[in-house]
């Protein structure tokens, strides 16, 4: 649902975040939109409008999760806002427009996490606006919305054991639990129903809740973080043997597979030439040993000449496997020097 973060009628309707996971089908679903519209999406009417509807590979909530490590969240975000509460009305357009445009950004990344934070922020501020006592009320949107956008500040949600993969458990004694009101940290929990299978949680002031709820079921159910090996991205797996993400990686996997193995055969192809070219030369020089009256010079000239073969061809061997030249150029010498042999080996 596109949005516009320009001056308008705010929205006087609770907001809230809901997710579902799908263990049997390693889906993760999240919501926004009011309780009654999102029980309505979720009882299958399609209709029923909602402000996001997502439905994805579980994990990517902990796996995208954004980690706003110099804080532009309050630099571009809160902070033009709460400057243009406090200023005259002339001020007020070029501040709101340096945090709509930073807003705005995040907004259009199509990530459900960044799409609330940035509607709430939005919304919050018109809301905001019409209070008589400015100052009183900035200081509660300031309060309000830095608990939400506080996660941002974890370096990483995503926690899980780097041996085994598999998901630790949120310990809810932290500093931010323990200095946190408890009303910010509930979590509201939608228990399957007749026409709803799946157990979904809602939130509303702060992500963390969502977080702890979704680190402690992965682990509940066994499941491990693993990284893929096309592609460097983190995925969720049932087990560690898995090594790939996607189709399109199974794929690009299978293709790298048969190059490796299309190069070990031409490898494989030219060193048996080799050797083959090896025994050839072997077994002329034995038999000229048991002619009789064969020249002995002229039996020296081939042992000589044979370990001048061998030293070069192990030379442009080497060359091929450093890609400096191709099989087939070493093999079209190996032909040639079949001639040496066959030209010394004639009485």
């Amino acid at each position: 649902m596109a949005y516009q973060f320009t001056r308008q009628e705010p929205c006087y309707d609770h907001i809230l975040f809901v997710l579902a996971l799908d263990r049997d089908k390693m889906k993760e679903r999240i919501l926004i939109g009011t309780e009654q519209q999102i029980r309505f999406r979720l009882d299958g009417n399609k209709d029923n409008d909602v402000i996001y509807d997502i439905t994805r590979p579980l994990g990517r909530f902990l796996i995208d999760f954004e980690y706003d490590k110099e804080k532009n969240w309050n630099i571009y975000g809160l902070a033009p806002l709460r400057d243009a509460l406090h200023t005259n009305r002339w001020k007020q357009p070029a501040l709101e427009q340096t945090a709509g445009d930073f807003l705005a950004k995040k907004y259009l990344t199509g990530d459900p996490v960044r799409m609330y934070a940035t509607f709430r922020i939005w919304n919050e501020y018109l809301v905001t606006r019409e209070y008589r006592d400015r100052n009183t009320a900035c200081d509660r949107f300031i309060e309000k919305i830095q608990i939400l956008t506080q996660a941002f500040q974890t370096e990483n949600v995503m926690n899980f054991n780097s041996d085994t993969g598999k998901p630790e458990r949120f310990h809810t004694g932290s500093l931010y639990f323990r200095n946190t009101p408890a009303e910010i940290t509930r979590l509201e929990l939608w228990f399957p129903d007749n026409r709803r299978r799946t157990e979904c949680v809602a939130a509303y002031s702060s992500f963390y809740p969502l977080i702890t709820y979704y680190l402690n079921r992965l682990n509940d159910w066994g499941l491990c973080f693993r990284q893929c090996k096309v592609c460097g991205k983190y995925f969720l797996a049932k087990s560690q043997r898995y090594e790939l993400c996607s189709d399109k990686c199974r794929k690009a996997q299978a293709l790298q597979n048969k190059r490796e193995f299309d190069e070990r055969a031409r490898e494989n192809n030219y060193d048996l030439l080799y050797k083959n070219e090896c025994q050839n030369w072997r077994n002329k020089i034995n038999k000229s040993q048991k002619t009789a009256n064969f020249p002995i010079e002229r039996l020296e000239e081939m042992k000589n000449a044979f370990d001048l073969f061998k030293k070069e061809a192990l030379q442009r061997k080497k060359a091929v496997k450093a890609g400096a030249t191709s099989p087939t150029e070493f093999t079209d010498w190996l032909y040639q020097q079949n001639n040496i042999i066959l030209k010394l080996s004639k009485i």
